[in-house]
């Protein structure tokens, strides 16, 4: 780390606006900039090709759907391999807008998973990294809008800590690791049982085979079970009545998603979100404060 260490502002890599850019772009191993560091968040994510992260002192090899968030300041690099091109995307955003995410937006999560969230580097499936090139072409016609960014990060949060909170078996098939990271996706998950089998294009007999044997359970009690902790997630993080968590989740029968959650999470979810409320007390910020200045930072 005794290189020459460059450095780059907001200002420059924002280019005049306020809250975030999305840039696409190609380097080699001639081309790369070299350490550097910024003052701003880098959201960024490989496409094509290969090389060598080094973040804050540590080297890790990354391949195509790799992902990085940077942290403020902090020292990095991802070096292209020698004689190949790398293509990849990156999101600038500006650090007070991440802060207000991180401080507000998620000010009720574990600690764990905030922390995760700042300086993660780590491997996405082909179906994570084609969800984030389609975050990141409606954001780039957005018009620098921060409610728009917060919602990219709010969603690109949700599957990072899925990929946390629901590893799956690393001998499951491909096709079924893929059908499941995909159906957990909150725009499938409405979706349910028949978008699942669609993913997987297999019989659903043998659907039902290859989750009992690598999940133990059937492709409704999986998608279920990742519909109730999306509706948890909602509870928690938006001020959405519960009618319209049940609907957002897939759930027609409200009473039917109320017995569900209390199966699962033994209180209702009018319970669960009052106990969220009332538990945040002292120092904490409550999810109906949290909200109201999601919305004040969202105009």
């Amino acid at each position: 780390m005794g290189k020459m260490v460059t450095e780059f502002t907001q200002d420059s890599h924002l280019q005049g606006n306020k809250y975030f850019r999305v840039v696409h772009g190609k380097s080699d191993k001639a081309h790369s900039v070299g350490l550097h560091r910024h003052d701003f968040v880098e959201v960024f994510w490989v496409r094509n090709g290969g090389g060598m992260l080094i973040s804050s002192g540590k080297e890790r090899y990354f391949s195509k759907n790799f992902l990085y968030i940077s942290r403020p300041n902090e020292v990095h690099v991802l070096e292209p391999e020698r004689n190949s091109t790398l293509s990849f995307t990156y999101v600038a955003i500006a650090r007070d807008v991440f802060e207000d995410f991180m401080n507000v937006v998620l000010a009720g999560e574990e600690e764990l998973y905030r922390n995760k969230f700042a300086g993660i580097s780590l491997k996405l499936s082909p179906f994570e990294t084609s969800f984030l090139d389609r975050a990141a072409a409606e954001l780039a016609w957005q018009n620098d809008s921060r409610m728009a960014i917060m919602r990219f990060l709010l969603n690109l949060y949700w599957q990072i800590k899925n990929a946390f909170v629901s590893a799956l078996p690393g001998d499951m098939p491909d096709w079924l690791s893929d059908a499941c990271q995909r159906v957990r996706n909150p725009e499938n998950l409405s979706l349910g049982l028949n978008k699942f089998r669609e993913i997987c294009g297999k019989d659903m007999s043998y659907i039902n085979r290859a989750m009992r044997r690598y999940l133990n359970c059937t492709p409704t009690e999986f998608i279920n079970d990742a519909r109730l902790r999306y509706a948890k997630w909602l509870l928690e993080t938006s001020s959405f009545s519960t009618g319209e968590i049940s609907e957002a989740c897939g759930f027609s029968d409200l009473p039917y998603f109320c017995r569900k959650f209390r199966d699962k999470y033994d209180c209702t979810p009018t319970q669960y979100r009052r106990d969220i409320r009332s538990d945040s007390v002292g120092g904490d910020i409550n999810t109906e404060y949290k909200m109201k200045n999601l919305r004040k930072i969202s105009i």
